[in-house]
């Protein structure tokens, strides 16, 4: 992934002004892996620019999505999820902690959907989402334990 100071070039020659809380919130998304939600940038963005507004985290948040900075993540219908790897990959979502983690074998699959099935469906394909839900090591090992816990 490229240098986010290099980010900030390109967006500046292409016409947009580049804000110190624009710069903090494309700094704070390159920088994390957690999937953040708008609300999580928010609450980051705050300590470092305390009279921030909500509103203004948001439409930052849209123009970076727009301009392709960073994708937009729909894995539960409660809310957005913010991922700076704009890459075709593929996420697990665990269903009862909420993490959320990019595959590293995604690259073959998202290759192998793109030569199986992409000739075959009646529309033009623009990206491929792919989003496994379940459990993450974690809680999948505490369920074990209460399953086991219950049996004894």
């Amino acid at each position: 992934m490229e240098k986010v100071e290099q980010r900030f070039e390109w967006l500046k020659k292409a016409g947009f002004k580049i804000t110190n809380p624009r710069k903090n919130i494309l700094r704070f998304l390159k920088n994390n892996r957690n999937h953040p939600t708008a609300e999580d940038v928010y609450q980051e963005i705050r300590k470092i620019h305390p009279s921030i507004s909500f509103r203004t985290v948001c439409k930052n948040l849209k123009t970076l999505r727009d301009l392709g900075e960073i994708q937009e993540v729909t894995i539960d219908s409660k809310k957005l999820h913010y991922d700076p790897d704009t890459s075709e990959h593929v996420h697990v979502f665990c269903e009862n902690c909420g993490a959320i983690e990019n595959l590293i074998w995604s690259d073959f699959i998202v290759r192998n959907v793109r030569a199986f099935g992409f000739g075959k469906l009646p529309f033009e394909v623009h990206r491929v989402k792919i989003c496994l839900t379940g459990l993450c090591e974690n809680c999948s090992a505490k369920e074990r334990k209460r399953r086991i816990g219950k049996t004894l």
